[in-house]
């Protein structure tokens, strides 16, 4: 099967960007996991059934936009599915492609005249379903496309019929009215007024429309660019620019749980708070300073201050903000994030100016929730560098090029002088160039969770480390085997059947789930306690072993330990670090060490560097620790001669 996927993978059939859902029904649970698994790799969204009215049932809730059908399947056959698929009007457009080990003519006739779409006769090639399912997804949506055309090109043409024969029916009533008295002219000039009239309030409120929000009747993202355009004008055309006492000031709103508040409350109490902001907004913006409604929860404020003076508005908007809003029986307080832009020699365009601020706005979110920022150069620098940033890591995630190293973890019990080693953990690392310095963990890893990478990137070194454990483990006794552990994210263990996701890979590389331990941060455990205790529990059920990595950082109590899901804890560094000059991280230890032991876990103290910390931690019962003191983070090659020196 991995050979299987691998040639898929390297295949160049793509998914439309829209990643089209496919049903695969088969009774054959292999066929149905190759199937369901190559179409998933490419991008597809893949659903399974394993005989006709389990499939009838499935598209009936959703239906997908191609079918695989196996034709042999006990109680209603394929053809038969299809024949009922093809007498729905609502399902009869489904492209269906046939899959059977049944290859006569008779059989594939059979099939076209059912309403078939196409026939793929078993064993079939991967290459050939990818080819065939890429071919009919694309001509169902070339279909669908042409379908909502030809619509729209038909009431176009239904409304200028009607246009053209009310205004001949018009013109014609004109000239006999004419012909007949100079009294029905008049009559008539007065209604062509009329119309002209309305024409021009219409005209005039599709105009507003398109320049204001409907909801809080303030100006739009449109409106607002008109009126920086306005203001920054004279500028442009200024050779020499100059920065007076006086300079637009643009601001951006974002009202901080928002999406909160509405999920809660519903969204007619939404609409009910973005009408409040609004007036709390213009009550404190004197003419001609400019209020805007944007997108969602945002809002703008263009104002032209002295520039001494940006704190002092600053503070009275919050003021007002800052005060309870009324939603029914419930008391609402808003604490806007605030982003800041003023014009200089460098920002001379409207939309510039409007980036600036949103970049300033992304950065006070980073400082909390109420903050202010006013944009600065570098911002925008930072910006690009990021997205920068992220299109090289996903290239370097796709290319295989984030490495791998592994620090060794050592049994402090162990009697003899020199601690041996007990297992490793695996930690990502990666560099733009091969000569290059490395780029920071927590700055790469952060972008992949922001950006959704973190995925394929935690897919990448979880598999990366599985193969290394599976090499040092293959000559060693069951009882000697080495442990890996590796760092999970929430992500990844909130990601659907994440079980299932980490069985398969195990089987694929052939590592043994008591080798694995999986590292989780104690905020991941206190932030998303359900989703994640769920997986846990169910990675544990697997055979894996649970630890909660820089334990001591978070905000979790102690006595919450008892009803975790884990097997170790594992030391932040900052305790370790003064446990010689420290008495209160020394007893902050101690409580944590005999809390572990009284549960029955295990304990790992991270960064340990001196002989001293070394002796302490095992004096105080930790039982395993790692640190530059005995290594540091290792290539697998210099690793494994690490293990061959202690042996």
């Amino acid at each position: 099967m991995s050979k299987l996927l691998a040639a898929q993978l390297a295949s160049p059939f793509c998914p439309p960007n829209a990643s089209p859902s496919i049903l695969v029904v088969d009774d054959i649970p292999d066929n149905l996991r190759l199937l369901s698994t190559t179409l998933t790799q490419v991008g597809y969204n893949v659903r399974g059934a394993i005989n006709g009215a389990i499939a009838m049932m499935s598209i009936t809730m959703d239906a997908p936009d191609l079918i695989l059908l196996d034709v042999t399947m006990p109680g209603m056959d394929g053809f038969e599915v299809c024949q009922q698929l093809k007498a729905a009007p609502e399902t009869a457009e489904i492209p269906v492609i046939f899959i059977s080990a049944l290859g006569a003519v008779l059989d594939k006739v059979k099939a076209f005249e059912v309403g078939g779409s196409d026939y793929i006769t078993k064993p079939f090639q991967i290459e050939e379903v990818l080819a065939r399912v890429q071919a009919h997804v694309e001509l169902s949506q070339l279909k669908q496309q042409l379908k909502h055309q030809n619509q729209r090109l038909q009431t176009m043409l239904a409304l200028q019929q009607q246009a053209e024969t009310q205004v001949l029916q018009l013109n014609q009533e004109l000239e006999q009215r004419v012909l007949e008295r100079t009294s029905q002219l008049q009559a008539a000039n007065h209604r062509l007024q009329q119309e002209m009239q309305e024409r021009q309030q219409a005209q005039a409120e599709v105009l507003h429309l398109a320049m204001y929000d409907p909801l809080t009747g303030l100006a739009n993202r449109t409106r607002l660019l008109e009126c920086l355009n306005q203001v920054l004008t004279p500028r442009q055309t200024d050779s020499a620019p100059t920065v007076s006492d006086h300079n637009p000031v643009l601001l951006l709103l974002d009202c901080a749980r928002f999406e909160t508040i509405t999920d809660t409350l519903g969204h007619r109490r939404g609409d009910q708070l973005l009408i409040t902001i609004a007036q709390r907004l213009t009550a404190v913006v004197a003419e001609p300073d400019l209020v805007a409604k944007l997108r969602g929860d945002e809002f703008a404020i263009l104002l032209n201050l002295p520039n001494r003076s940006i704190e002092r508005f600053i503070q009275t908007l919050r003021q007002s903000l800052a005060q309870p809003i009324a939603l029914g029986e419930y008391d609402v307080i808003l604490n806007p994030w605030i982003g800041i832009a003023l014009p200089d020699a460098h920002c001379q365009d409207a939309e510039h100016l409007f980036r600036n601020a949103y970049q300033a706005m992304v950065r006070a979110k980073h400082q909390g929730i109420g903050c202010w920022q006013i944009f600065q150069p570098e911002m925008h620098q930072q910006a690009v560098h990021r997205l920068m940033l992220e299109g090289r890591l996903h290239r370097a995630i796709q290319q295989h090029q984030i490495q791998v190293y592994y620090q060794p973890i050592m049994a402090l019990s162990d009697d003899s002088d020199t601690p041996t080693i007990v297992g490793f953990e695996a930690l990502a690392r990666w560099q733009l160039q091969p000569e290059a310095q490395f780029i920071s963990p927590a700055e790469f890893i952060l972008l992949a969770e922001e950006t959704g990478l973190i995925l394929p990137l935690g897919d990448l070194v979880f598999e990366t480390a599985c193969r290394q454990i599976r090499a040092w483990n293959q000559d060693r006794q069951p009882d000697q085997a080495l442990s890996m552990s590796i760092n999970f994210s929430v992500h990844q263990l909130k990601r659907e059947h994440v079980a299932e996701h980490i069985a398969t890979i195990l089987e694929r590389t052939q590592v043994q789930p008591e080798w694995l331990k999986l590292e989780i941060t104690e905020s991941v455990l206190m932030q998303n306690p359900q989703a994640v205790l769920n997986a846990l529990e169910q990675l544990r059920f697997k055979g894996l072993q649970v630890s909660i990595d820089d334990f001591g950082t978070g905000y979790s109590s102690l006595s919450y330990l008892q009803s975790l899901p884990v097997d170790i804890l594992k030391i932040d560094r900052a305790f370790v670090k003064d446990l010689a000059s420290d008495q209160d991280d020394l007893r902050i230890l101690e409580t944590i060490v005999s809390l572990a032991h009284a549960l029955d876990l295990d304990v790992i103290a991270e960064g340990i560097e001196t002989p001293h910390q070394a002796t302490r931690l095992r004096q105080l019962g930790v039982g395993y620790g790692q640190g530059y003191l005995f290594a540091k983070p290792l290539e697998g090659q210099a690793a494994g001669a690490l293990m061959q020196l202690q042996d």
